[in-house]
């Protein structure tokens, strides 16, 4: 929660200041949840920004009456790109870099955040299996090769 709500000041704090792997994870879940949040602004952003090639007789302006435009599809002329096959209209002009930055954040963010739920699961489940062990490990003593636990001091 503090890596997700103080976003990059608060994954370095919390990250660097982890001492279990639950708090190791979920500051980079917060980091994850913090990329998926910078992508879905920058898309946002992206898309209320004025565009800088307006289309001709357009002037972003809201009509007085909507209804009164008579549209005849035929007067309408092709793009610049209608010579190479290519119509230049917004649906087809394609993806900006700006919207390319937000779609790798938000691709990474969930990656980051998928990797560490797993992690930390993982981390349980070999806790689990450790707790589960009759000696945990505390009952054979650590001797060199070749010797015995019985001689070992």
């Amino acid at each position: 929660m503090i890596s997700m709500s103080f976003q990059l000041v608060g994954f370095l704090l919390t990250y660097l200041l982890h001492t279990t792997h639950a708090a190791k994870n979920g500051s980079r879940a917060g980091l994850g949840i913090t990329l998926v949040q910078y992508g879905f602004t920058m898309k946002g952003a992206a898309s209320l920004a004025p565009n800088n090639d307006p289309t001709p007789g357009f002037d972003n302006s809201v009509p007085s009456d909507p209804n009164s435009h008579d549209f005849d599809p035929n007067a309408i002329s092709p793009g610049v790109g209608a010579a190479s096959g290519m119509d230049n209209t917004p649906a087809s002009s394609g993806i900006s870099s700006t919207d390319w930055l937000a779609y790798g954040l938000m691709i990474v963010g969930w990656f980051v955040l998928i990797k560490s739920i797993s992690d930390f699961i993982r981390a349980r489940r070999h806790e689990q299996l450790v707790l589960q062990s009759p000696d945990r490990g505390l009952g054979v003593a650590v001797v060199a090769e070749g010797e015995s636990p019985e001689r070992s001091v």
